[in-house]
């Protein structure tokens, strides 16, 4: 996926709010405004991923600033609130189902409302500490558990479900991650191995190590693992030698979030089962869905969808 003209005025609003949430002074925000300001008009790259460019400049922007982690409160608050949902959601949902496979799937992606780096209209109301992508969790993922989704390829993706072979889990936001340990236990119980790799180091609201054990994903999955670098997305030129010795054993992949998919859509080698959540017009184009729809879409019938576009 390439930048769209909206990914712009995205970049910006993103690194506006971070400031806000860190309580930079006038001073501060103009410099970091006009810096990367200065790198979208000069050096972004419109044939990269938008990730691509996001990196870079969320880069620069904790160089400036001198903060390397900005979001670690909101990553923590919203591991605790995943965490203090798991056993209700446990309880209510995942164990009451008849087809366990089916709300495993729902809770991945329905966990993929917990994003900070989408800008959404938010305020700040009396003493309250201002928070980009402030929602309403409690309402969202009951709401999200009875949408439909735009592409649901779980009858593909049980053919890969086999006892013994590898899955690559690559993880998208902290919090988020709690929501993917349903699908890992499920995959885990069927006897599966499971590889879950997280981001080398902190970019916006990505899950790091940190992350995934204090979720205790750790305690579910076979190796834990890293990308190699703070990249948002995957891109094979920044990661590391562990990541590529996993994404070349695993029997098939599962890729969580938008900046995954913006990297990995164009691979045809690999079997890629992408769960998100279309959360603004340049994805939801770029997949030919409505901007909120859910998605679990095997990367071939992506291509091949594509394929057929060009075609006509």
């Amino acid at each position: 996926m390439k930048v769209y003209p909206e990914c712009i005025p995205c970049y910006m609003k993103q690194v506006y709010n971070i400031l806000k949430f860190i309580d930079a002074d006038r001073e501060l925000s103009l410099k970091v405004l006009r810096e990367c300001s200065r790198f979208i008009g000069e050096d972004l790259n419109p044939n990269e991923s938008p990730g691509h460019n996001a990196t870079h400049i969320h880069r620069l922007f904790k160089k400036i600033v001198g903060v390397n982690d900005p979001f670690k409160p909101l990553k923590d608050k919203y591991t605790d609130i995943a965490l203090r949902w798991e056993p209700e959601i446990e309880k209510t949902f995942y164990e009451p189902s008849e087809d366990k496979l089916d709300i495993a799937v729902r809770l991945a992606a329905v966990g993929n409302i917990i994003d900070f780096g989408i800008p959404r209209e938010s305020e700040k109301k009396g003493n309250e500490a201002f928070e980009p992508s402030a929602f309403d969790l409690t309402e969202e993922v009951k709401n999200l558990l009875q949408q439909k989704f735009a592409y649901y390829d779980k009858e593909i993706f049980e053919r890969f479900i086999v006892p013994g072979k590898t899955i690559l889990y690559v993880a998208d936001n902290a919090g988020e991650i709690v929501f993917d340990k349903f699908l890992l236990r499920y995959l885990k119980e069927k006897g599966m191995k499971i590889i879950f790799a997280v981001r080398g180091g902190p970019i916006l609201n990505d899950a790091t190590i940190e992350d995934a054990l204090k979720s205790g994903i750790d305690k579910i999955v076979d190796e834990l693992i890293t990308t190699g670098g703070d990249f948002i997305g995957i891109d094979f030129a920044y990661v590391g030698k562990e990541f590529k010795e996993a994404w070349e054993k695993a029997h098939a992949i599962i890729s969580k979030g938008q900046a995954n998919i913006e990297t990995l859509e164009i691979i045809d080698n690999r079997d890629i089962f992408f769960i998100l959540k279309a959360k603004c017009n340049a994805m939801a184009e770029e997949l030919r869905c409505n901007k909120g729809e859910l998605i679990f879409l095997y990367n071939k019938h992506l291509i091949e969808m594509k394929s057929e576009d060009s075609d006509i």
